[in-house]
């Protein structure tokens, strides 16, 4: 149809294209029958420029709404979907509103990094599903499992995103530079929201970015993709004690109002602002109606078993912790664990080279991979220091990994550095 008014009009494809502001490219895959559900502003554009009369507009608008009902229904089902809202989830407002003036803007591609436990997933998913309305062109979410021992390969994620946008599998090239320039294609003239979750590495999410267009991306990762250019960047910390209360009490429901505030507030304080923390300690309550939240809180104060009660279900701070661990050189694995015995909130660089018997450049090098995973937080005049949580974690693998003989030299070794120092 399209194709026949132009050629009534006396319009080449690059006429009618300067004409309605439309592309050629996009103009030549509506004719070809490449693209059958074209946006509602992009047809009232061409039919603007032939100049249609009432009806035969009214058509060319109704044919194309049509495509785009086709095309919906033709997506395969649960591919690329949004994951379910959590029903609890609170604070973040400022973090929230970020995401919305991203989208709102001309930025677009987001970026929100945090340490695992931070609640980076939670948040984006509970982003995409506020923002939903303002995306006609859809929503698509996809697990890239960046901290897996296999993340996603950038040619197998484009594969399942092109089948999300409604390619089949014939029209989907082999190699990833041509996977890539079909995808931005078709997010060029719809507007969507890709939302992708644990990104690992900059090579690996860089063809995922749409290119020109209405079209927006949310990344989350653990680390920081330092690489990636032309992102607004978002670093998710702990929420804060109100936002941390909240929480909680939201988890527990009904069942807060019978808990001893001190107890809920002592918990609160153990977990340090740690969605993740608070999620398994909400949730290990509610699962027993008979535990009382000061015999938990009892069991939290011991700092030696401290860690093992994060736990509920498949639920484990360990285990987040532990995905960051293991995508560690070896060199920052060992000073990771042994900055455990540092004693005092924080530490520099010259220190971390002693426990972790390295020169200073070295120690610079892992402290730096040690941030970019999350396990550290960097601050003024070079200071590090750990998560309280995350410190423990670092204690138990020194326990594990290291033998007592091993743990006692590294000890006395940090002290004296300490007493030498003037810092004892």
């Amino acid at each position: 149809m399209l194709r026949g008014h132009r050629r009534a009009a006396r319009l080449t494809l690059e006429q009618l294209a300067e004409a309605s502001g439309v592309s050629a490219r996009t103009l030549s895959d509506m004719e070809r029958g490449r693209s059958k559900g074209p946006q509602h502003r992009t047809v009232t554009a061409l039919a603007d420029a032939l100049a249609l009369e009432k009806d035969a507009y009214k058509e060319l608008v109704e044919l194309a709404r049509d495509g785009r009902l086709r095309d919906h229904w033709a997506r395969p089902a649960r591919l690329c979907e949004l994951p379910r809202l959590v029903g609890d989830f609170t604070g973040r407002a400022a973090d929230l509103a970020w995401a919305s003036e991203l989208c709102a803007s001309g930025a677009g591609v987001g970026l929100m990094t945090g340490s695992g436990g931070m609640g980076n997933t939670t948040l984006a998913i509970r982003a995409a599903h506020v923002l939903r309305p303002s995306f006609p062109g859809g929503v698509f979410f996809l697990d890239l499992l960046g901290m897996s021992p296999q993340p996603m390969a950038a040619a197998d994620a484009l594969r399942l995103l092109l089948r999300a946008l409604g390619a089949a599998d014939e029209q989907i090239p082999a190699d990833v530079p041509g996977r890539a320039s079909v995808y931005r294609s078709l997010l060029r003239d719809r507007r969507a929201l890709v939302v992708l979750d644990n990104a690992g590495s900059e090579e690996q999410v860089r063809p995922l970015l749409p290119g020109e267009g209405a079209s927006r991306a949310l990344i989350t990762a653990r680390r920081l993709l330092a690489g990636l250019e032309g992102v607004r960047r978002l670093a998710l910390g702990p929420l804060s004690l109100p936002e941390a209360t909240e929480l909680l009490t939201g988890i527990l429901g009904r069942r807060a109002a019978y808990d001893q505030e001190p107890a809920l507030d002592q918990l609160v304080e153990l977990c340090e602002g740690m969605p993740l923390a608070l999620r398994i300690i909400g949730n290990r309550l509610v699962s027993r109606p008979g535990w009382e939240a000061a015999e938990l809180a009892a069991r939290l104060a011991d700092e030696e078993r401290r860690l093992d009660q994060f736990k509920a279900g498949d639920l484990k701070i360990a285990t987040a912790f532990s995905m960051s661990y293991e995508q560690l050189a070896d060199a920052a694995r060992r000073t990771f664990r042994r900055l455990a015995v540092v004693p005092g909130r924080d530490f520099d660089a010259a220190l971390a080279g002693v426990a972790g018997e390295v020169p200073v450049k070295v120690a610079w090098d892992a402290l730096d991979e040690l941030v970019d995973l999350g396990l550290l937080l960097d601050g003024p005049a070079g200071r590090y220091r750990f998560h309280d949580l995350v410190r423990l974690f670092a204690r138990t693998r020194l326990d594990e990994e290291e033998s007592p003989a091993e743990r006692e030299a590294l000890t006395a070794r940090v002290t004296s550095w300490l007493a030498a120092d003037g810092r004892a």
